[in-house]
């Protein structure tokens, strides 16, 4: 932890002397439209792949999806729609946001979301460790680096990221806005923004219950094959979760080689990338970030996860809304996030 905290030192240091600048798997999931046609979003699948070292560490490319507006008529022009990178939570999978990114490109049809399986979760729960925020920030850079290259199914022109090959905007829920964060600051030339939806950006205690929850889940599916889905989600039921929750966590159940459902996740890397989260501090990055204008927080009113008090300028709380801000309050999220930043969209 301590070598990790130095490169957070180091990486705060060059983050600060560049932040006012702006430059003008497994079976993964790759949704985009298809050449020629004017038609809803279509499927395209890859594999995750290890990467090459960067900086001497290890990193992933994800397994991942495009959601793009249908109005993209043919690969030049969804290569031309600008990135917008999706992450979400701990315990969640991409497909958590579906519903969030097809809403947002129906605004901004000029733009496309990737959205990603962080390590661990999803489709990339053979990832090696070790499991950090800052190892899944790599992975993150790495994924958009293969998704938007020229040998992905679906390229992007450069013009569609960042001069360095940055994501121009950054949308990250709870654990993911602080992998979103630990990207940003990483890059040579930040994201135009990067949003912390529900995300405490320093250390926390792990406030919200999202602690309670992983050790149920750690409970119910170690080692654990279950008849259904149905009875998947009564296990967790019995062991305390609302139903709500339950039936949550069972979107990532999966077949047992030997018959019935088993819950995908590698619980030891979502364990690790938990606790690294909860001792992780970037507020200092926040507020770099926040000085130079590139930083939005969205606080739900509802959830005690995020402190009200730090004291960063572009923060928003949405009161009617419960931790997971892109189900309880959609509408007024895209309102915030597009409407009332218009211009980092142009």
């Amino acid at each position: 932890y301590a070598s990790s905290r130095a490169a957070v030192v180091t990486s705060r240091l060059r983050f600060s002397q560049r932040c006012g600048q702006r430059g003008a798997t497994r079976p993964a999931l790759s949704e985009s439209t298809t050449p020629g046609r004017a038609t809803p979003p279509q499927h395209h699948r890859e594999r995750t792949t290890p990467r090459a070292q960067h900086g001497g560490k290890k990193m992933s490319v994800l397994a991942h999806k495009w959601v793009s507006s249908g109005a993209l008529k043919g690969q030049a022009a969804f290569a031309k729609a600008r990135v917008v990178v999706s992450l979400h939570g701990i315990m969640g999978q991409g497909r958590n946001w579906m519903t969030a990114a097809r809403q947002l490109v129906k605004r901004q049809p000029d733009h496309k979301v990737l959205l990603i399986d962080l390590r661990g979760h999803g489709a990339n729960a053979t990832i090696a460790g070790p499991h950090t925020v800052a190892a899944a920030a790599r992975d993150v850079a790495a994924t958009v680096a293969h998704a938007c290259g020229p040998d992905a199914p679906t390229p992007s022109e450069p013009t569609a990221l960042l001069a360095d090959g940055t994501a121009p905007l950054v949308l990250g829920h709870s654990f993911g806005g602080k992998v979103g964060l630990a990207y940003a600051a990483a890059r040579v030339e930040p994201p135009i923004r990067t949003w912390l939806f529900d995300s405490n950006p320093t250390i926390t205690t792990g406030a919200g219950g999202v602690g309670e929850v992983l050790a149920i889940l750690e409970d119910a599916a170690r080692d654990q094959v279950y008849s259904t889905t149905k009875a998947a989600v009564a296990a967790l039921v019995e062991r305390g979760l609302q139903p709500a929750t339950a039936q949550w966590l069972a979107m990532t159940t999966e077949k047992a080689d030997d018959g019935g459902v088993r819950f995908s996740y590698d619980l030891d890397a979502v364990r690790a990338l938990y606790d690294d989260h909860c001792q992780t501090d970037l507020l200092p990055e926040a507020r770099a970030l926040d000085d130079a204008d590139r930083l939005g927080l969205v606080i739900a009113g509802k959830a005690d996860v995020v402190p009200r008090d730090l004291g960063l300028k572009h923060t928003y709380v949405l009161a009617e809304s419960g931790h997971n801000v892109h189900v309880d309050a959609l509408p007024e999220l895209l309102e915030v996030v597009v409407g009332t930043h218009g211009a980092d969209w142009v």
